[in-house]
């Protein structure tokens, strides 16, 4: 505001001198007049261009905030998704390995026992399974041999 206090000075002052002068004309008058509009109409314009760049501007800042938490919530889902999905790769990743390690240990502690002539939990699994299929065997054969013994004793009744 202040700038145009001394344009309407500076034209006032030579309003002041225009009008100490008799000798000018009409035409110059009009000038001055004309000027002092033009001045008017330059000042309003600058407070009308300062007012609507106040006003789209808050706009345009608002309008950013908004776009700008539409890409964070966006990105955040990729992220968390990207996360998810490489925590179940790592996971998958430990156990395949923590199986592959406990197999060796397996196989490198069976080999040892054997070399020194241990018996391990799978021979005596092993062993267990054969005497069980031995025993229903054995109940098998002991069962037909009751059978026999009873068709001889009934066929001996019988003479």
């Amino acid at each position: 505001m202040d700038k145009a206090e001394v344009a309407l000075d500076a034209v006032s002052e030579s309003e002041k001198k225009t009008s100490k002068s008799k000798t000018k004309s009409g035409l110059e008058r009009k000038s001055v007049l004309d000027f002092r509009k033009y001045t008017k109409q330059i000042w309003l314009a600058g407070l009308g261009a300062f007012s609507r760049a106040e006003e789209e501007g808050n706009k345009l800042f608002d309008s950013l905030v908004k776009v700008g938490e539409e890409l964070e919530s966006k990105t955040t889902d990729i992220a968390d998704q990207t996360v998810e999905k490489v925590s179940e790769k790592a996971k998958e990743s430990v156990i395949d390995t923590k199986d592959k390690v406990e197999k060796l240990i397996d196989h490198s502690v069976h080999h040892s026992l054997n070399r020194i002539g241990l018996v391990t939990l799978k021979d005596v699994q092993h062993l267990e399974k054969l005497i069980l299929q031995l025993h229903e065997k054995v109940d098998q054969l002991s069962a037909d041999q009751k059978k026999i013994q009873d068709e001889l004793s009934k066929k001996a009744q019988q003479k």
